[in-house]
């Protein structure tokens, strides 16, 4: 029976990353991809040069600046970044059968025909930085689960967790590294005296199991090193198309926002015409310059094709919103769901 290996690949600190790749005069450089509206919010991303002076991602930017006096703070450019990621993941596509990507900057390979998963992540790797220009970390082991926690342990860099040794590797590790694990379910495996998988592998799986069903006993399986799995392209389907556009000045100019939600609104009915689907329902926000919020929703009595029904009913609903309002609008929030199949269409020559 062939021995599953699943491949976990993320890139290292990829918005900053990105950055460095569409601006290679910053390179070597402290550098950060900030959020908000002036890049005044918060760290999106910041490269190894910022970390170094103890900028991390999810802190204040003016504490970032305090920090670290010559940084450069960028705006984020993500329809730049989607462009980067794919290149990245179409590289990756040479190496394995299947590639399932979860994020933009993360996916997870099949590997289980190699014969040494370790020498095809050097291969793979040194490719995507010589092609595409980013460095990656990666884990290689027996599920999806491990490899992820491989990757962030190995972080920068490369770790493969070898089959028989997943339970030492897990011995230790506090279950809060496991996606999936949130606050409520760590306080209830605490509560049985679990804070590592080496305490769940020590408790009796029936007690997992009839505390947290199914997971329960999975978590178990897993802490024993017993969970290997097969890697699975998985398909989902869409169930909304939404856009939150926060405009970099207050616009007081209402029918300038109206033109831009429209324009959205036909950007959503190409890409659901592309997919076969329909929308039901419509909603529209406005956020206004002292973040008050006006919001409106629409119902069709069935699921529509047609882009001048759609943006005809966001034109009314959006002036329903701005009705009696004389405030700068901030933030533009518009929305597509509730999403059906498109009827199939028969050949006029069949």
């Amino acid at each position: 029976m062939q021995t599953s290996r699943i491949l976990h690949v993320d890139a290292d600190n990829f918005f900053a990353s990105c950055e460095g790749i569409l601006s290679p005069a910053l390179h070597g450089r402290a550098l950060i991809v900030a959020g908000g509206r002036r890049q005044n919010g918060f760290v999106l991303s910041a490269n190894r040069r910022a970390k170094q002076s103890g900028v991390k991602s999810g802190m204040a930017c003016f504490m970032a600046r305090r920090l670290c006096a010559e940084l450069v703070v960028c705006p984020a450019r993500v329809d730049e970044y989607k462009i980067i990621s794919a290149r990245m993941f179409a590289a990756m596509n040479r190496f394995s059968p299947l590639v399932v990507q979860v994020s933009i900057d993360e996916g997870f390979l099949d590997l289980s025909a190699e014969v040494d998963g370790a020498a095809r992540w050097r291969e793979l790797s040194a490719t995507v930085l010589r092609e595409v220009g980013l460095a990656l970390s990666g884990g290689l082991a027996n599920s999806r689960w491990l490899a992820k926690l491989a990757t962030d342990a190995a972080k920068p860099g490369f770790l493969e967790v070898s089959a028989g040794t997943e339970k030492d590797f897990l011995s230790a590790r506090d279950l809060r590294e496991l996606s999936g694990i949130g606050e409520s379910r760590a306080q209830a495996l605490a509560a049985l005296g679990a804070r590592t998988f080496g305490d769940v592998a020590a408790l009796p799986s029936m007690l997992l199991r009839q505390r947290f069903g199914i997971w329960g006993q999975k978590l178990w399986l897993f802490a024993n090193g017993d969970w290997p799995e097969k890697l699975v392209a998985e398909v989902r389907s869409r169930t909304m198309i939404s856009r939150q556009k926060t405009f970099p000045f207050d616009v007081i100019d209402y029918g300038r926002v109206l033109r831009f939600g429209l324009a959205e609104v036909k950007k959503f009915m190409d890409v659901l015409r592309r997919e076969q689907l329909a929308p039901r329902e419509l909603g529209v926000v406005v956020r206004f310059a002292d973040f008050s919020e006006s919001r409106a929703e629409h119902r069709f009595r069935a699921a529509q094709e047609r882009d001048e029904i759609v943006c005809a009913m966001f034109a009314a609903k959006f002036r329903e919103c701005v009705s009696g309002q004389t405030k700068s609008v901030r933030q533009l929030r518009v929305a597509l769901w509730n999403l059906s199949p498109r009827p199939a269409q028969g050949l006029l020559f069949p």
